[in-house]
Formats: structure tokens, C-alpha cells, sequence
């Protein structure tokens, strides 16, 4: 079911403020490339300078009222997938490179959650390159998690089989944006805006659960992140559609910043309800192994966490 969420774009700085008790799962760690403040440009004052001289000008010639009508905005191109799997499509979409008038390609994969499972995994001794992670899991698709600190420790809530890892997502900082969860609970995926009254889970367990940020797409397929930074990089992003199904997107070249990225879903043609970004840069991976489908593309650096797609 679409959402709507009203309200000015900007005011979710103010709203992540109140995050800390607003929900039982809570907060986030601010990438410091993440955000740059935004340069307002100074309108130049120019003076109208004065008629020394008196001259009668001649009557003017009225001319028609021309009433200009706004071109409607583009309508997004539906998206074609390609049925890999029982419950797996997958698309290429086609995305500008900054600066260049050439298209990279972004890969998408469309997961319907009659027929697959998720899950996450986690190993906090030894992390794994996304090669190396499907080597270690039997799943038809991998793809990697949340963000994490020096010593593997999740940044953010992980849940796996419904035992909590890691810790609330610290908001020293209100620049990061909306934090998200994408969660699992009886087979059943949800993402879910931390520290928005009507969508933050309370009181709930989850089976599993990667807690990320900053959110791209409120409910309602809102873009939820105005701030134009600048940072491009490689990213992975996973959403949910208007009809249910779980989108997991990822770009192996640097084409987006978050603002570029939330705006570009929103007008993709996905018909995406929400969209929660994880972990990028050198982390952004994925594997699929499916017959006929295989496909790797890895992470620059091992990562402690991932998600794991199998088919039921």
C-alpha cells in the first residue's frame, strides 16, 4: 500500500533530533564525507541608475496577456525485468556519469518474498570479501550490509534469528539523515524510518534486521535526503515496491551522491515506496548464483556484514 508523508523536506534535520526516544531498536555515526554544507549564492544588488534628463516617452503599444502552461514533468520509463529465478527478476538501468555524456549501468533485482528467504550474517572475527562470502554461503543472491567500525563491530542494530548484535546507530550529529531498518519478521520484509512517529517498529522483534542509513525514499516514495554533498561513490541500496516486492540496487561505478541517488530512485520507474541505502564506497558488493545467472562483483575491502537472498 503507498504511503504519503507530508511536511518540508528539510525538516528532518529537526525530527532526527528527537530520535533517541522515539523507538526501542534507535541512532546513527555520521560519515564525515557524508555531508558538506550547502553554499547559498549571493545575489549581486545592481543599482538602477538615474535619468538626468527628462524626456517624454511615447506611449506604449499594449500587447496580449500570454498565459505560459507548465510542460508536465517526465513520466518515468517502467522498468523490464527478466525472470532469473522462481520469485527473482532482474533489469539493467540505464544512469547518466556525472560530468560525461556517457551511461553506466545500474543493476537491480526485483525479490518476491513468497518464494525467497532473507537473511543476514555476520561474522565478527573475520570479515569476507563479497567473492569470499559466496564461497562461505549457499544463497542465490549476496549483497553487503550495514556500515561498520575498525574492529568489525556492527554501526547500527543487526539481527540475525532474532538475536540482537551491535548497538544503536549514535546521532552525534543530526547530518545524517533519516535512519532506516530494513526487517523481517515472519517471512515478511518491511523498512521501516527510524524517529518518525508513524513508522518507527515498538516493542517489535525482529527474525532479522540490518539497521542503516540515511533513508533515500520516506514511505510514499518521498525523496528524504535534500542535502546536496557533492560525494560520489559506488552504492547499494535496498527498497520496497508499491506492490511488496524487495528492490536491491547496486552501482559499481562512482555515479551518485545521496541527494543524486534519492532523486534518481524517485524518478526511475521502480515505483519504489521506500529505499534505505547501505553500506557503500569499497564495501558496495553483490554475487548472484543462480543457474543461467551467475554474476560477482566485489568489494574493493571484506565486510563483516551481508544479506543473503535463497530461494524457498
Amino acid at each position: 500500500m503507498r504511503r504519503s508523508l507530508s511536511g518540508p523536506l528539510w525538516a528532518f534535520r529537526l525530527a532526527t533530533a528527537l530520535l533517541a526516544g522515539n523507538l526501542t531498536l534507535g541512532a546513527c555515526l555520521a560519515d564525515p564525507t557524508a555531508v558538506a554544507n550547502a553554499t547559498v549564492p549571493i545575489t549581486a544588488q545592481v543599482e538602477t541608475p538615474l535619468i538626468m534628463d527628462y524626456t517624454p516617452l511615447p506611449t506604449p503599444t499594449l500587447q496580449p496577456t500570454v498565459t505560459l502552461t507548465p510542460l508536465p514533468s517526465p513520466t518515468p520509463i517502467p522498468v523490464k525485468w527478466q525472470t532469473i529465478a522462481r520469485g527473482v527478476s532482474e533489469s539493467r538501468i540505464p544512469a547518466n556519469i556525472p560530468g560525461t555524456d556517457a551511461i553506466s549501468i545500474v543493476l537491480a533485482y526485483r525479490l518476491d518474498p513468497q518464494f525467497v528467504e532473507f537473511g543476514v550474517h555476520y561474522d565478527a572475527d573475520q570479515p569476507h570479501t563479497i567473492g569470499e562470502w559466496t564461497e562461505l554461503i549457499d544463497a542465490a543472491l549476496i549483497v553487503n550490509g550495514g556500515f561498520f567500525a575498525s574492529s568489525h563491530a556492527p554501526m547500527g542494530r543487526v539481527v540475525i534469528n532474532g538475536e540482537l548484535f551491535g548497538g544503536p546507530l549514535d546521532y552525534g550529529s543530526d547530518s545524517i539523515g533519516v535512519a532506516g531498518l530494513f526487517a523481517v519478521v515472519d517471512h515478511a520484509p518491511e523498512i521501516y524510518a527510524l524517529g518518525r512517529e508513524s513508522y518507527s517498529p515498538r516493542g517489535m522483534r525482529f527474525d532479522q534486521a540490518i539497521e542503516c542509513y540515511p533513508l533515500l525514499l520516506l514511505p510514499g516514495g518521498q525523496p528524504a535526503f535534500p542535502v546536496e554533498t557533492g560525494y560520489i561513490a559506488r552504492r547499494t541500496v535496498i527498497g520496497i515496491d508499491e506492490a511488496g516486492f524487495v528492490i536491491i540496487l547496486v552501482s559499481d561505478v562512482d555515479l551518485f551522491s545521496l541527494n543524486r541517488l534519492a532523486n534518481w530512485l524517485s524518478n526511475s520507474g521502480l515505483r519504489l515506496d521506500t529505499a534505505l541505502n547501505l553500506d557503500g564506497g569499497r564495501s558496495t558488493g553483490l554475487g548472484v548464483n543462480i543457474p543461467g545467472h551467475s554474476r560477482l562483483i566485489d568489494s574493493y575491502v571484506p565486510v563483516p556484514i551481508v544479506l543473503a537472498v535463497t530461494l524457498r
